[in-house]
């Protein structure tokens, strides 16, 4: 065998080699790009299936709404927010808007929500009235985008709500509340027990939050 042969045999083998390198190339960068594409495919798909709850404690560090007997609405509800976890199934998330209570300005709270994109949004309040223990309300604005679905999820925590008989009745009434229009999601406002009243207060940071938490959880885990 001469040289010439010798050299075109090598080159021969060599284009051999890289060829099938450059095709088991070709075969890996397609598995990555497909992967890839995989796990796009299927985090969108759990986006689609995840129904996210906003949930916006009323009030912050600086307004911390009403203030009895030294107790403020704020703090009461941050007690009674944080129990409101329980087991939820995998495709609700319960994601607590400004958990820290920093002070913001309406158009700033409805604005961080809205980064969100939340499928719903609950506002938790306490009343404040003089005639005593008032149970629970739910507070709907019939400017809201999604006002026809807001009433149906409201009545849905209302039925869960009013297992416990200390909130056995609960009022539905629709006024201007502004956070409810700016918002781009069903939202609705939970004044749960009156400020006002001791008993209510006492309750709330009882047992009686524990009962609450037990049902709003159960709410939660029917929506989808």
């Amino acid at each position: 065998m001469n040289n010439k042969v010798k050299k075109e045999l090598v080159l021969s083998m060599f284009s051999m080699i890289i060829f099938e390198q450059i095709f088991k190339m070709k075969k890996y960068l397609l598995f990555v790009l497909l992967s890839i594409v995989s796990i796009n495919v299927q985090a969108n798909c759990e986006d689609l299936n995840t129904f996210t709850v906003v949930i916006d404690r009323g009030h912050d560090n600086v307004d911390k709404g009403a203030i009895v007997d030294d107790e403020s609405e704020f703090d009461i509800l941050s007690s009674l927010v944080a129990e409101i976890t329980g087991e939820l199934t995998s495709n609700i998330k319960v994601i607590y808007h400004n958990p820290t209570g920093s002070r913001m300005t309406l158009e700033e709270r409805a604005a961080q929500i809205n980064a969100l994109k939340p499928d719903l949004v609950i506002s938790i309040h306490m009343g404040f009235s003089d005639n005593g223990p008032r149970q629970a309300a739910i507070v709907l604005n019939d400017k809201n985008m999604g006002f026809e679905k807001s009433k149906e999820h409201a009545s849905s925590l209302i039925t869960h709500l009013s297992k416990d008989a200390y909130f056995s009745t609960i009022r539905t009434e629709v006024t201007g509340v502004a956070l409810l229009e700016k918002v781009n999601a069903p939202a609705f406002m939970l004044e749960i027990g009156n400020m006002n009243a001791s008993r209510d207060r006492y309750y709330l940071q009882s047992n009686g939050s524990k009962r609450v938490s037990l049902n709003f959880t159960a709410f939660l885990n029917d929506l989808n």
